[in-house]
């Protein structure tokens, strides 16, 4: 029986890392076709998904030491303070439908909120997001020094919150991290939209949907 429900943040429930690059080089070409963002979008997924990105979200370092390393590594005629504004512009955009069905489970069980995020964007999406204190509880990679994808991290969580994974579980729509959940026996969705979402939590797990 799912006692805990634990949610990923960004791309689950609000916008996160992905559509940042429009924006960045938005800011930095105003308004450009479709080409140069296709040209440009590969290199910044790759700049997200290095160590020193990961770095930041463990904690380790701080968003101006990481933004001055991209800016070191980038033929970007942008400042810091103009980055992350354009990083900024892009978090907290509600994914349709997600909080609905959040707000629905309130009260049937335990809400978990699970987000790899750096540290100074994250109090930005709280201050600007009073939805997130629904959650009996947040963990923050940046707080246990590890991110989903790191091996350790669901055996950090389930000991740090004391759930049992059998009773648990996980939604995310990155499916490295999903599979790192169910490696300890925790219960995994890929998420790909609220209405998929919805259907799996009532057709396959039986959980109860109240009304808002």
């Amino acid at each position: 029986m799912i006692k805990n429900i634990i949610f990923d943040l960004s791309e689950v429930i609000i916008s996160g890392y992905r559509g940042i690059e429009e924006v960045v080089l938005e800011s930095q070409y105003g308004t450009v076709g479709n080409q140069k963002l296709l040209e440009n979008e590969a290199d910044l997924d790759s700049m997200r998904e290095n160590e020193t990105f990961l770095n930041l979200l463990r904690g380790k370092l701080t968003e101006e030491e990481y933004l001055n390393y991209v800016l070191r590594n980038k033929n970007w005629n942008v400042s810091i303070e103009q980055l992350k504004t354009a990083i900024r512009s892009n978090l907290n955009k509600p994914v349709p439908g997600t909080m609905e069905i959040v707000k629905e489970l309130k009260g049937n069980y335990q809400l978990i909120l699970l987000s790899d995020h750096a540290k100074e964007w994250m109090e930005y999406i709280e201050e600007n997001n009073k939805d997130l204190g629904i959650f009996d509880k947040k963990i923050f990679s940046y707080d246990i020094g590890a991110v989903k994808s790191d091996n350790q991290t669901f055996h950090i969580i389930l000991e740090q919150t004391g759930i049992v994974a059998d009773e648990t579980l996980f939604i995310d729509d990155y499916e490295k991290n999903v599979e790192n959940a169910e490696a300890v026996g925790i219960h995994g969705i890929v998420f790909k939209n609220a209405d998929q979402l919805r259907k799996i939590l009532s057709s396959e797990y039986n959980l109860l949907l109240g009304e808002l």
